[in-house]
């Protein structure tokens, strides 16, 4: 119990001195120097990432960085086994990343200025008509040069299966013609939703080669959650869910 208050007490200690370096950045994008103050943006919330794994405790493996791709429009999907799959998705990732992350996380002080930040789009998951605006500012954002992280499960597996796929989480990729880079995160719940308190583990990420979605016909732009979904469920040591479970 020890352990899990001063992790938690470093995550908001550390995102609340760091927030003006956030709002920077968010001052510098509206100016339109966004793309060149971004690695610098990038260096930060990789080595924060990596603070944090250290501090829980986290034993990782990254497999496959080389696959993703230079591309200006990227949209990372992956499996999401536990509320440490951000922290994973920050620390790892060769670009700053952002999330469309449920709405309620507006609310979380200093958090939600890096969230802001980074490029996300709150969702609002009981609405279909504020889902889709939530993907339009996800389009846009990617078309701007933010790179984008969406979690096609729509919610924590808390355990090492995967969840169905939903569809529409495909959206924000294939609306702003993105390259969508699968990714697998094996072992997360482990952490935290195991026992509901941190604890030392050893995860698995696997990077899998992109999947360009510019160009693509109708039909094979259907075809893309399951490609998606199959190389993602090839990282996992329990994929969970059968071939073709798409929501």
């Amino acid at each position: 119990m020890l352990k899990t208050v001063l992790v938690l007490s470093f995550f908001w200690l550390s995102a609340a001195l760091s927030s003006p370096l956030a709002v920077v950045y968010m001052l510098l994008d509206a100016a339109g120097l966004g793309r060149w103050a971004r690695p610098a943006l990038g260096i930060y919330t990789r080595a924060w990432g990596r603070w944090v794994l250290r501090a829980v405790g986290v034993r990782a493996t990254v497999e496959g960085i080389e696959n993703v791709p230079d591309d200006d429009r990227i949209c990372f999907v992956a499996n999401h086994q536990g509320d440490l799959d951000i922290v994973i998705m920050l620390a790892f990732m060769p670009r700053p990343v952002g999330f469309v992350a449920k709405s309620e996380a507006a609310w979380f002080p200093f958090i939600n200025i890096w969230i802001a930040a980074l490029g996300s789009s709150f969702i609002n998951r009981k609405s279909p008509r504020q889902g889709m605006k939530a993907i339009e500012r996800g389009v846009r954002s990617i078309g701007r040069g933010h790179a984008m992280v969406v979690y096609p499960e729509g919610t924590r597996s808390r355990s090492p299966a995967m969840l169905p796929f939903r569809k529409g989480a495909f959206k924000l990729a294939t609306r702003s013609d993105a390259t969508i880079v699968p990714v697998s995160i094996d072992g997360s719940f482990k952490v935290w939703e195991a026992h509901n308190r941190i604890e030392s583990a050893d995860v698995r990420v696997v990077v899998h080669p992109p999947i360009r979605t510019a160009g693509l016909g109708a039909e094979e732009r259907k075809a893309v959650p399951e490609l998606a979904r199959a190389a993602i469920a090839s990282g996992l040591s329990a994929p969970g869910a059968p071939e073709g479970s798409i929501a």
